[in-house]
């Protein structure tokens, strides 16, 4: 069994790339990506488009660049050690 605390899997779906992850313990795969948006069309056609997703919460270019400014270091579920939650 893994020691990770979060899996992540991108795929294409409708014409979209779909960066998504899975916290440990939980059952649902969530939109999410730390640099830059996590849905990403691919074909003109796509009935998706380039869209920002922290932990499954859509943001709009603005605020997630905003957040992206302000954090620091690894999100919690990336940190190591006494520290990260479970």
């Amino acid at each position: 069994m893994s020691d990770k605390l979060y899996e992540e899997k991108t795929i294409n779906s409708r014409g979209a790339t779909h960066h998504l992850i899975r916290i440990k313990g939980e059952v649902a795969w969530k939109h999410h990506k730390w640099d830059g948006p996590a849905i990403i069309p691919h074909r003109k056609d796509s009935e998706f488009v380039k869209s920002y997703f922290l932990n499954g919460n859509e943001y709009d270019a603005e605020e997630y660049n905003s957040i992206m400014q302000e954090r620091e270091g690894l999100p919690w579920y990336k940190q190591t050690g006494v520290n990260a939650r479970h």
